[in-house]
């Protein structure tokens, strides 16, 4: 991959790390490896008691300045439900693809890692040329931090230690554009919903019932922060109103429903298996296609490949469904259940404020376990969201279990921040044109670094990203030379 461009330790870096198994919670291989690389060189690391890496390498005269860059060893393992591909022990299969003459880095079927490769292959490239002579920083020491767990808890930024952080300035390779500098991101918190169940059984002979999968796939899906107010559609929601329209009209017994599998993912795919009259199916084909019709109109301008497919699963013999009570009620929440942008910010123009996401759904032998995700710039704002979904569960009468599973505050913007000018600066001598600066309706470890460490000065910046998140995550591949003259050029203004 050395041919994709400069600098070509980044795409040397970047493919051995495609190669080594790093989901969220699994990053022990992934930070071994950089750890080994980093003393190789003859640089200094230090763990701390979470698994967060420090890599140090000092400046050629005295310091002035201390920088830290950071990113997170960790990616969002997603893929395509008809793809075999085992995220702990295969290596990523990476491809170029051309489009309008530009090429794209994507991964065959599976999310690719960019995020947050880019910024492991940065920080490994800059320890290679630092130790080669070929980059020198005068008066910086710099302090490459790698975190564990961001994309599902933010462990690592939660539980820093705090003699990691040695420096007031601190550059986040965590993004999507490259034509942005990011200050300031959304607070987050996910919860969980256990509803109990207990099945009844019928006999399919008897009533004359026969199974059948309801499967929903094409969808775009994407991240849930950063894309939430694309209009892209979500598939358990979708699922739900199939589900909800057919028990209104038809006699069905559901027993199951599943769907989405990261609680920072829009959710792409589900599905239901449920049992229905015989003499009904027909009819029953003939109402989800209209539904289809209805759903492809409704989303024709973000969702073009939208599929919705009935299979009949005639060697099916589990006969313990939900209970009809339970159904009616249990679909009516889901139905109503806060799902997308809730609120706009009062003071940045096309800033979501508050948003939630439906990001999953499993279904056990006695319970179902429901995974959402609240995002909003006012912590009070995401507490009412999951209060409210309390609130649908209590009046329905439902037993269930509720828990919160950590959160993370929000990261206020600040316009006269010192490396905010520099960079800005910087990008236009480089560039001849001003660098856009925006606020994210994304969540950011920057937000649990600010809450850690207030006084330190933070951006944001990347290459360019498209799909994060989904197995439609693609890295363009000019983008990494332009993103890479910035960050050396920031780093040389803060060397003097």
């Amino acid at each position: 991959m050395r041919d994709l461009g400069n600098p070509p330790e980044f795409w040397e870096y970047f493919e051995q790390i495609s190669k080594i198994p790093h989901c969220s919670g699994h990053e022990e291989q992934i930070r071994n490896y950089v750890k080994k690389e980093a003393e190789n060189l003859n640089f200094q690391t230090k763990i701390d008691r979470v698994g967060n890496l420090l890599v140090s390498i000092p400046p050629k005269n005295n310091v002035k300045t201390t920088v830290i860059l950071q990113s997170h060893l960790d990616m969002v393992c997603e893929k395509n439900d008809n793809n075999i591909h085992d995220f702990s022990t295969d290596s990523l299969k990476l491809k170029v693809n051309e489009i309008d003459g530009k090429k794209w880095l994507t991964a065959d079927g599976t999310t690719l890692g960019a995020d947050n490769g880019t910024g492991i292959a940065s920080q490994l490239a800059i320890m290679k040329k630092s130790y080669n002579g070929e980059l020198e920083f005068s008066h910086l020491q710099l302090e490459l931090l790698f975190t564990l767990d961001e994309e599902v808890g933010m462990t690592g930024a939660y539980q820093i230690d705090e003699d990691m952080i040695n420096g007031n300035q601190l550059i986040n390779l965590d993004g999507i554009q490259d034509d942005v500098i990011t200050i300031g991101s959304v607070g987050m918190i996910s919860s969980s919903f256990e509803a109990k169940l207990e099945r009844i059984n019928i006999n399919k002979e008897e009533d004359e019932l026969e199974a059948i999968k309801i499967i929903i796939t094409g969808l775009l899906g994407g991240h849930s922060g950063g894309d939430i107010h694309r209009g892209r559609a979500n598939a358990i929601k979708l699922m739900v109103r199939i589900l909800r329209k057919l028990n209104r009209k038809y006699s069905i017994y559901i027993y199951s429903i599943n769907g989405g599998k990261a609680n920072n993912a829009i959710p792409r795919e589900a599905n239901s298996i449920l049992y229905v009259k015989v003499k009904e199916i027909s009819e029953i084909l003939n109402y989800s296609n209209t539904l289809l019709t209805e759903i492809k109109k409704e989303y024709i301008d973000t969702e073009e490949n939208i599929k919705i497919s009935i299979l009949k699963l005639e060697d099916f013999n589990d006969n313990e469904v939900f209970p009809k009570d339970f159904q009616n009620k249990f679909l009516n929440i889901l139905y109503i259940m806060p799902n997308g942008p809730i609120s706009m910010h009062p003071n940045i123009e096309n800033l979501v404020f508050t948003s939630s996401n439906l990001a999953s759904i499993s279904t056990k032998k006695t319970r179902i376990i429901i995974i959402t995700s609240h995002r909003s710039f006012e912590e009070y704002q995401y507490q009412v969201i999951y209060e409210k979904i309390i609130a649908l569960f209590s009046l329905a009468g439902l037993d269930f279990k509720f828990k919160k599973r950590g959160s993370v505050g929000s990261w206020n913007p600040d316009f006269s921040s010192e490396l905010l000018r520099i960079s800005k600066e910087t990008y236009r001598e480089l560039f001849n044109q001003e660098i856009r600066v925006q606020v994210i309706h994304a969540t950011l470890e920057t937000g649990l670094f600010k809450l850690k460490f207030p006084k330190i000065d933070i951006i944001s910046f990347s290459p360019k990203i498209e799909g994060a998140h989904s197995p439609y995550e693609q890295l363009n591949v000019m983008s990494v030379g332009k993103y890479w003259r910035f960050l050396l050029g920031i780093l040389k203004k803060l060397s003097y």
